[in-house]
């Protein structure tokens, strides 16, 4: 006869999970440091608004995600050099958007669902990750054109400034696809095998309390 969990095992699972969000948590500022060096050579190809969509997502306080993207821009804008602090604000609060959408995703979330990440999760993870990128490329590229000195400041002006920045819109449109569809993956994948360890673990005790 299966036992019922003692008081320990639910502190030893809230531990455990607690040190997982920890070190996803460092994971993701990690690499979102990293790619802003790494991939120099791959304008607006990075992980950075993905990993902070799938954060708002993935911790139960979304404003870990928020904490994440401070750390991630902060840490590489110090390495990398600053730039236009009216540019920043609007790289910082387009990127923040992606937050904002995480927490979209995870509202659709069925506590009674057996798994958190199902067709109506990705869906939205999909159409997330299109916002996300339209979003930056809509207040990046008007703020270029608002507060600096190479185009006009007329409705020829802001058609020039957008049209110029339309590779740079697929460029970003493709890697937040990319790295959205990749966490996502990654994340389908470690539930599948938490899954089947936890049914044998289940199947074990089992067999244990009935010998």
């Amino acid at each position: 006869m299966k036992q019922p969990r003692s008081e320990k095992s639910v502190f030893q699972a809230w531990d455990q999970e607690r040190w997982i969000q920890i070190a996803f948590f460092a994971a993701v500022v990690s690499i979102g440091v990293a790619s802003r060096f790494w991939l120099v050579d791959w304008p607006n190809v990075k992980p950075v608004a993905a990993l902070v969509l799938f954060s708002a997502f993935f911790f139960r306080r979304s404003a870990f995600a928020l904490l994440a993207l401070v750390l991630i821009m902060a840490i590489s804008d110090w390495g990398i050099g600053a730039y236009d602090w009216r540019l920043m604000v609007s790289v910082y609060l387009s990127l923040a958007v992606a937050a904002g959408l995480g927490c979209w995703v995870k509202s659709s979330v069925n506590s009674n669902a057996p798994s958190r990440m199902g067709v109506g999760q990705i869906g939205r993870f999909t159409i997330a990750s299109l916002i996300m990128s339209t979003v930056f490329f809509a207040l990046t590229n008007g703020v270029v054109w608002w507060f600096g000195q190479w185009y006009p400041a007329s409705w020829s002006g802001l058609a020039s400034c957008y049209a110029a920045g339309l590779p740079f819109y697929r460029a970003t449109m493709i890697g937040d696809l990319f790295f959205t569809g990749a966490l996502v993956g990654g994340y389908m994948a470690m539930d599948a095998i938490c899954a089947r360890a936890s049914l044998w673990q289940d199947k074990i005790a089992i067999a244990v309390s009935d010998s």
